[in-house]
């Protein structure tokens, strides 16, 4: 699996459901559609007048976000953002190396209402994942290791990537919120091994569960059928075949010459 935006044409990711399709309204004061979003980008802080914009300007600001998320070549991951709210957004960590590698994580991003301010967005693990950062009890994940101070200027495609590298690497410097995973990280390193094993069958065994919430962007996925799939996997792995007199490439060289641009001498 690639990133979340494997097959799917960017301009399909931006059609979105609900607040996503509004557009800005005229203003009382007489103000355009334009001069209106060229205020708001200028000028992110909204006026005491402008206060009816604000959700505009913040269901803009998120949508920039995702756009910047989906250029970005975030590996194994797939996030996307609720149909029917868009300060929460979906996940789901498939971990490819390190000790978590089989892995099929489920997270939400939580945005605050007022971002981009606000702090850092809250990330929380639906799958159990016995790691220093991971709260057992809710499964939030510690930010403060990554983001010590959020910022205007930081991104949501950067906190998408910190999470894949807490569960590719872990360090065992993380200031931890799970004493337990840290204790053994530290000092019974087989032990820690073990417990991780232990919530990565887990997460496999659970990847096919039904969705947990009535949202048309839940990120769910099917068993494997294989009426269905064993063709198009077939075509996956076998080799394609090779016609031997097919044209390769095009060649700026006349044969049985070494000179570039060189062509028929003129008879």
């Amino acid at each position: 699996m690639s990133s979340i935006k494997a097959d799917v044409n960017k301009a399909d990711n931006l059609k979105r459901q609900g607040s996503f399709r509004k557009l800005i309204p005229l203003n009382t004061n007489g103000d355009s559609q334009l001069s209106m979003s060229v205020k708001m980008i200028d000028r992110p802080t909204v006026s005491q007048t402008n206060k009816e914009y604000a959700v505009y300007l913040l269901e803009y600001n998120i949508l920039s976000e995702y756009s910047m998320l989906c250029s970005q070549d975030l590996k194994g991951i797939y996030v996307i953002p609720s149909a029917q709210n868009s300060l929460l957004w979906f996940g789901v960590q498939f971990v490819r190396q390190g000790i978590y590698q089989g892995g099929v994580f489920r997270f939400t991003i939580t945005l605050p209402q007022n971002f981009p301010d606000g702090g850092c967005p809250k990330v929380t693990f639906q799958t159990p994942v016995f790691h220093p950062l991971i709260d057992p009890e809710s499964g939030d994940l510690c930010t403060l290791w990554g983001f010590p101070e959020w910022r205007k200027s930081n991104r949501l495609w950067q906190l998408v990537q910190y999470i894949t590298k807490i569960l590719t690497k872990v360090d065992i410097k993380m200031n931890p919120v799970n004493q337990e995973a840290s204790m053994l990280l530290e000092n019974n390193f087989e032990a820690f091994r073990e417990c991780v094993k232990k919530c990565v069958r887990e997460s496999s065994n659970t990847v096919h569960n039904p969705p947990t919430v009535d949202d048309p962007h839940y990120i769910a996925f099917g068993p494997y059928i294989s009426e269905l799939h064993d063709s198009i996997k077939r075509e996956i792995y076998e080799p394609k075949e090779e016609e031997d007199n097919k044209v390769r490439g095009l060649s700026w060289v006349q044969a049985g010459s070494l000179q570039p641009f060189s062509k028929p001498e003129a008879r």
